[in-house]
């Protein structure tokens, strides 16, 4: 592929930020940066400034009850913010379940008729219930970070016009390759969720492994025209 895009990737938890900057604008990488707190979302976006780097306003849902005191900033930064994430439910540890899903229940009602709004969306354990929140009345674009539900989940998610973004680990992965066959070519990008997928390649070369293994698996997919389908309105 002519152009290299991230729609996950963690600038803000890089070793070296500034040599991941560095390689970002070198080889031209369109990369949403995702945050995983309202704060960092602030600070990110008034430090850096690049034209390939694009900051999604963030709450992780292991982080909530941790730092409920920056939801009101969540809300606040909400409005200005096109793109979101990291966001969702993890039902890992069910411990404040409660909490996430309501949480979460109101992030989808605030953005769910602005068709501006990219949310990424963090489902482990819990891909049934995101469904269910989102359902299928809404105008936003949802894409589906490291989608490991079943495969009725997956059909539901298709079937409502999610994306699913698509990492190396994910590639390696031989229930998520059999999914693929069902996932329209359409809704498939790619993501490196770096750095916990902890490639050892450079962020340009791991992008391009995994553009590569997914046009080796869909016949004819064209991963920058989905990504540009996804940036518009």
């Amino acid at each position: 592929m002519g152009y290299l895009y991230d729609t996950h990737f963690h600038l803000d938890l890089q070793k070296n930020k500034s040599e991941a900057i560095r390689e970002i604008e070198e080889k031209q990488i369109y990369t949403i940066a995702v945050t995983n707190l309202p704060d960092l979302y602030r600070k990110e976006s008034i430090e850096i400034a690049s034209k390939y780097i694009r900051f999604a306003l963030g709450f992780h849902p292991e982080l909530l009850h941790l730092y409920k005191k920056q939801i009101p900033l969540m809300w606040e930064f909400l409005s200005e913010a096109r793109y979101i994430g990291e966001v969702g439910l993890d039902f890992v540890d069910t411990t404040h379940k409660e909490e996430q899903i309501a949480f979460f229940s109101e992030l989808v009602e605030r953005c769910r008729y602005d068709s501006s709004k990219i949310i990424t969306i963090h489902s482990r354990c819990a891909v049934k219930r995101v469904l269910e929140i989102v359902g299928d009345n809404f105008r936003f674009k949802p894409i589906l970070h490291w989608f490991t539900g079943t495969k009725e989940e997956l059909h539901y998610a298709i079937e409502r016009g999610f994306f699913f973004s698509v990492n190396g680990v994910m590639m390696t992965s031989k229930k998520f390759k059999s999914f693929l066959t069902s996932i329209p070519k359409e809704r498939l990008l790619l993501e490196t969720d770096s750095p916990f997928t902890h490639f050892k390649d450079t962020h340009s070369d791991e992008l391009s492994r995994v553009a590569l293994a997914l046009e080796e698996e869909k016949e004819g997919i064209n991963l920058m025209n989905n990504f540009r389908y996804l940036l518009s309105q």
